[in-house]
């Protein structure tokens, strides 16, 4: 499923040597998957800031510390699964855990990524800046209000 997503969208934008531990990921909180009679349809992982991407932006917008923030990472919907509830039921599961635990939600999506931006911006993210990570350009959102 993952290499159905990167081809349709460029997510992961390069593709991981070994995407079982892209996924994986570091600094990981929790993680959910969707799955549909055994077939995976769709992930999102919480992760604590990489210090190389720990966005003053969101700390600014969310009035909070790094500590309290967790970013949402790794999340992809299988294209044939898109527009079914699967994203929106995954971004509650992170939601609800984020907010279980004192933190506060944020993201960046590249910005050649644009149905992932419009679709946080349905949903009432807020588009707090924009942001360069080696020679990736990032929108970077955090949680609704």
């Amino acid at each position: 499923m993952l290499h159905a997503v990167h081809l349709a969208d460029s997510y992961p934008v390069r593709w991981p040597e070994q995407p079982a531990q892209w996924i994986a990921g570091p600094r990981t909180i929790a993680a959910w998957v969707s799955e549909n009679r055994d077939e995976l349809v769709g992930h999102l992982a919480l992760t604590a800031p990489d210090p190389d991407s720990d966005w003053p932006q969101w700390r600014q917008a969310l009035a909070v510390p790094s500590d309290r923030l967790a970013v949402v990472r790794r999340f992809f919907v299988a294209p044939e699964w898109r527009r079914q509830g699967v994203g929106d039921a995954l971004l509650g599961l992170g939601h609800g855990e984020a907010s279980r635990r004192g933190l506060r939600l944020a993201l960046d999506v590249a910005v050649h990524n644009q149905a992932a931006i419009r679709f946080y911006e349905h949903r009432g993210w807020r588009r707090v800046g924009e942001a360069k990570r080696a020679w990736l350009e990032l929108v970077l959102f955090v949680e609704p209000d």
